[in-house]
């Protein structure tokens, strides 16, 4: 707030949000510091009280997963299988010490 007051701006604007409790006469201003935390803090808020969420960003990133799952689904046309199931996880290995001994490689 310290940095924008007396900025009225549209951008400014477009980033504020408030929360009223019990009285309409109070309630908690915010502005945000970008338009993405804007999004995440509207629609955290949204889905706590049951609502669904609706910002530009959600609405981005559906997009970018439903054409994930269709680039997907192509990949299983063009005979590449996709198991149904995760891979097994394959066992620790018996050292962690992973680097290289050049003392040996250099006789």
């Amino acid at each position: 707030m310290k940095e924008h007051k007396g900025k009225q701006t549209k951008e400014v604007l477009a980033l504020a949000f408030s929360i009223t409790y019990d009285v309409e006469e109070y309630s908690l201003n915010f502005i945000a510091s970008s338009r993405t935390d804007f999004c995440l803090w509207t629609d955290g808020l949204s889905v706590l009280l049951g609502r669904d969420m609706s910002s530009e960003c959600m609405r981005s990133e559906l997009e970018t997963l439903l054409s994930m799952e269709i680039k997907l689904r192509l990949l299983d046309l063009e005979n590449v299988p996709i198991p149904d199931s995760a891979p097994p996880v394959p066992k620790p290995p018996s050292n962690f010490n992973f680097c290289y001994d050049f003392s040996q490689a250099e006789q």
